[in-house]
């Protein structure tokens, strides 16, 4: 049976491991002194060696003939170390086994002496996956361990490990590998394999694998199985869904070029090609960072690169610094989504359409070249400031010359104008009702199931027909769903009774996408504030009511559909808009 390159090529002593230096002569020399401790923490990324060091450790510990603190592989111990039958080293997968008694089971054995090695050790890996009550069973045996006992605990997450564990053990952080690092392991695997492969693909996979040894190695597996012939740095592309570094600043230009078609259709052909969406936004990012390394330092880079002289002219550093920004919180977003195509063309939509925003220093520009005039109705407007590249040398003015530019003051709609009177309050009467009946049988697990659901819509922020409706629901959020009932809960009161206007707009939106019979309502943060302490102070008993009134007579008034298209048109003003 085939056997995984990072299986066959893990490391069997000290140094084969690479680029844990300093964790491996911290153990050396504990060895050497004879200060060997009880219990070792290791922590870090995945890949990165910690468990094969603790085998490797446990090796050296228990080897019958050590020499230069190398094991020799051929005594009792090591070979059974090696094939897992060790009964004195024993591995725990703390993902599987974290209950107490797992835990009581080990401290019922630690005082029986090894069978026939110097240490019982203890390997446990995921650590942090043990339950609080398996961690209090564990902190006895840790406070005052039999001289014959190791424990040595793995995890990417020591956050989660309670201090009272953690002040009892050594901690060794595990640093990621270095790229350079893995490119020569991949390198020596694949001459020993006979493996061909460039120069541009190891240092791809090197630069995917993000530190990770084990992940490299993986990758190499899979390109080998792959390729027809020679893997080349397109093979490494198609097996992780990326694409070439032509293909990124072909997608950096469309951004600063304002290119919003370019964008839209690169992003829908990487869609249909099945390509990681998420790990092409992060070579955005690290590629817009070697434009502004380039920009500041370019003794940095050891060649001089013409697409980054030729790019430094057409965006300054605060552009960049935004759209790293920006990136950085979408991989955050698209982590947790289930599409994460229509985040990536929301944003880039958002980043090409910047025309009307305006830097500080161009404000600063504005204002000291403006000449004054008298505020009246028929005042020329300002000439809209084009972007600067380069430093902006402002003229020598005296402090009371230069006053703030004033922005025009919005005018709030009130949304409650809309409906008469006596409409106002037949809808007050059914958002009580609504919210009562929410109130009935409130279920936390009814509304994340359901939010998970209302992820859905956002497909329709791509259709014209629909988008201010999407987004006006999206800026809200879901507080309360039972019986088909729902209270959404809005930061200001004038979008929650946007929202009540159109309720019956949602209400055909989700029968027709989400295939129900939902009855909802808004309320502003102060409203379910009180709702909040009413409930939970149980003064009220949620008993179903029956809706008396029919909502489509609250709406059947002349002029109500203008002057609610006014208010979402006040709310999303600046929305983009398709022909």
């Amino acid at each position: 049976m085939y056997q995984a390159l990072y299986r066959k090529y893990r490391p069997k002593n000290f140094d084969d491991v690479v680029g844990q230096e300093v964790i491996i002569k911290t153990l050396t020399n504990a060895i050497n002194n004879n200060m060997v401790s009880h219990a070792y923490l290791f922590t870090g990324p995945r890949g990165t060696g910690k468990t094969s060091i603790a085998k490797i450790y446990a090796k050296i510990l228990n080897c019958e003939h050590l020499e230069n603190l190398s094991p020799c592989e051929e005594c009792v111990s090591c070979t059974q170390i090696n094939n897992n039958q060790n009964i004195d080293v024993i591995e725990i997968d703390a993902a599987s086994n974290n209950g107490v008694d797992e835990i009581r089971e080990i401290r019922n054995k630690v005082g029986l002496v090894p069978s026939n090695s110097k240490y019982k050790i203890y390997i446990i890996d995921e650590v942090h996956m043990l339950t609080t009550q398996a961690f209090n069973a564990l902190l006895k045996t840790l406070e005052e361990p039999p001289s014959h006992i190791v424990f040595i605990f793995a995890t990417t997450e020591p956050h989660k490990i309670p201090r009272t564990i953690l002040s009892r053990c050594q901690k060794f952080d595990f640093k990621k590998i270095s790229n350079k690092n893995i490119v020569t392991r991949l390198r020596y695997i694949a001459d020993i394999e006979s493996i061909d492969i460039t120069d541009e693909a190891l240092n791809e996979i090197a630069l995917l694998a993000d530190g990770g040894l084990r992940d490299s190695i993986s990758m190499l597996d899979q390109a080998v199985s792959y390729a027809s012939d020679t893997i080349t740095l397109q093979d490494v592309h198609d097996i992780n869904g990326t694409v070439d570094k032509t293909e990124i600043r072909s997608f950096i230009d469309c951004i600063i070029d304002k290119n919003m078609i370019g964008l839209l259709e690169k992003i829908e052909n990487y869609e249909n090609q099945g390509r990681n969406l998420v790990k092409i936004v992060q070579e955005l990012i690290d590629e817009l960072k070697n434009i502004i390394l380039y920009s500041n330092v370019p003794e940095y880079f050891e060649e001089k690169e013409e697409y980054y002289e030729t790019i430094k002219q057409k965006i300054n550093n605060s552009q960049i610094y935004s759209y790293i920004h920006s990136l950085s919180e979408l991989i955050g977003n698209m982590k947790n989504s289930s599409n994460n195509k229509i985040l990536l063309e929301i944003e880039m939509i958002k980043m090409t359409d910047d025309q009307t925003v305006i830097s500080i220093a161009e404000k600063n520009q504005a204002a000291v070249s403006q000449p004054k005039t008298e505020n009246k109705p028929n005042a020329s407007k300002v000439e809209t400031v084009k972007p600067i590249n380069g430093p902006i040398e402002l003229p020598v003015m005296e402090e009371e010359e230069i006053k703030p530019i004033s922005k025009p003051k919005k005018k709030e709609i009130d949304a409650s104008s809309v409906l008469p009177e006596e409409s106002r309050a037949q809808l007050e009467e059914i958002k009580k009702i609504r919210i009562n009946n929410a109130l009935v049988s409130v279920s936390q697990k009814n509304r994340n199931q359901f939010k998970e659901r209302l992820e859905e819509l956002k497909e329709l922020l791509m259709n014209p027909d629909y988008s201010k409706l999407i987004s006006l629901l999206f800026d809200g959020e879901l507080k309360v769903i039972s019986n088909q009932y729902m209270i959404f809960v809005y930061k200001t009161s004038l979008m929650a009774e946007a929202f009540n206007l159109e309720i019956l707009s949602f209400e055909k939106i989700f029968a027709d996408y989400l295939h129900g019979e939902y009855h909802m309502i808004a309320v502003d943060e102060n409203e379910w504030d009180a709702i909040k302490k009413e409930f939970n102070a149980k003064k009220n008993q949620y008993v179903f009511q029956e809706e008396t009134i029919d909502i489509h007579k609250v709406f059947e008034q002349e002029n109500i559909c203008v002057h609610k298209t006014n208010i979402i048109d006040e709310l999303f003003d600046n929305i983009v808009e398709y022909e």
